[in-house]
């Protein structure tokens, strides 16, 4: 009978000791299982919600920000990307031969060039500045640069894949812009 108890008693402390720990992991917040709240709300109505908070969770700084310095910070990403087909592109055409294939790559560099050196500076200006309207016509012109680029190909181009990425967040940017300050 004395072993029972004690066998009882070890099973009743190792119960209230499992007890203990979910009542401490139930009271702990949940990190990384949502993401912030400003970026919920900016991203669940995204024409691509699921780029949005993953372009957005990756910066460091949109886990303080508000919904304005988010739309700064997803201009960021979209330079980012934007720089580095510019770069590839550049690094690419270095090693083409074919004079028509040159042409369509330098047309290709250029229009990334300008999204790079003119649309996206200007964007980030505009909307800090507060002119809503000309931030979202810079951003809508970034948009169409990667389906420029595409199209110099004919359909067949070696490029799809990253234009797509590129025009994919480029879309994701200007639908914020949109989202957050309408037809302003």
């Amino acid at each position: 009978m004395h072993y029972q108890i004690k066998t009882m008693m070890k099973l009743f402390s190792i119960f209230v000791v499992f007890m203990q720990i979910q009542v401490a992991l139930s009271s702990q917040p949940i990190r990384y299982a949502t993401e912030p709240k400003p970026i919920q709300e900016l991203c669940k109505f995204n024409i691509n919600p699921s780029l949005c908070v993953s372009t957005l969770n990756l910066d460091p700084r949109s886990k303080n920000s508000n919904l304005r310095e988010l739309a700064w910070i997803s201009i960021d990403a979209t330079s980012n990307k934007v720089n580095k087909m510019l770069n590839y592109l550049i690094s690419v055409s270095k090693n083409i031969k074919d004079r028509e294939d040159l042409k369509k790559y330098k047309t290709c560099i250029d229009d990334y060039g300008t999204a790079a050196r003119r649309f996206l500076p200007a964007a980030l200006d505009d909307l800090k500045a507060g002119f809503f309207s000309l931030a979202k016509s810079d951003m809508e012109s970034v948009v169409s640069i990667p389906d420029h680029c595409e199209a110099q190909f004919g359909g067949s181009s070696p490029l799809t894949g990253r234009n797509k990425a590129t025009h994919d967040i480029a879309n994701m940017t200007a639908d914020i812009i949109r989202y957050l300050f309408g037809n302003n």
